[in-house]
């Protein structure tokens, strides 16, 4: 039995609000708690997928001052103190979808490193993900710039290197469900996500693997 029911219009709907303290009591009162649930729930099978403990962590987006979020999200980390300087998942909500990705920040120096170099090796091979839903390499961790990743070339896959490697870049890759798509308004997508996360949990693999195999 899972916590997490389904996301709601309104929980879409509160990336509507302009007013920067309205739209982040709306995202504390109404999406945050239904991100809490689902990462609850999701993170137990996660330890399935990956081997090891998964911790959820919701974003609290506490450094926002001005400009109030257009997502939100829960992320899941092999670190219980936090997701930011680790390979990680996120499941999460904007105003259009919502999303689940395989992302690595800027901040996560030896994962970004040891992705690096798993891609290097394996180039397309590595891009050999599956999911019933396209899967996209986006520009920059708010899922801009999608591309999808069947198109990848070798040459556009060298480009994704040298942006990744950028000391202000990360790396992030996913899938997006439409508002609409009725999975979502249900304690079903917990199975969705689940399964998602395990399609694209190869890129995860390779680079936690990378990092523990001697050089």
């Amino acid at each position: 039995m899972y916590q997490f029911a389904g996301f709601a219009k309104m929980d879409f709907d509160v990336f509507l609000i302009p007013e920067f303290h309205e739209r982040m009591s709306a995202l504390r009162t109404l999406v945050r708690p239904k991100l809490a649930m689902l990462g609850d729930d999701l993170a137990p099978r996660l330890q399935e997928i990956t081997g090891h403990a998964m911790y959820p962590h919701t974003a609290s987006h506490a450094r926002r001052r001005v400009n109030p979020p257009d997502d939100t999200w829960v992320a899941f980390s092999r670190s219980e103190r936090g997701y930011k300087r680790y390979a990680h998942f996120e499941v999460g909500i904007t105003l259009d979808s919502v999303f689940v990705r395989f992302a690595i920040k800027p901040e996560s120096d030896e994962d970004k490193q040891a992705f690096l170099q798993y891609v290097a090796v394996r180039g397309t091979e590595a891009f050999q993900l599956k999911d019933p839903e396209p899967i996209y390499y986006y520009q920059d961790d708010h899922g801009h710039g999608g591309q999808n990743i069947d198109t990848l070339t070798p040459d556009s896959i060298r480009d994704v290197l040298h942006k990744t490697a950028l000391k202000s870049h990360g790396f992030t890759l996913g899938i997006s469900f439409d508002r609409d798509n009725p999975i979502l308004k249900s304690a079903e997508f917990v199975t969705r996500a689940h399964n998602a996360i395990r399609h694209l949990a190869p890129l995860y693999e390779g680079t936690l693997q990378d990092i523990h195999t001697p050089h």
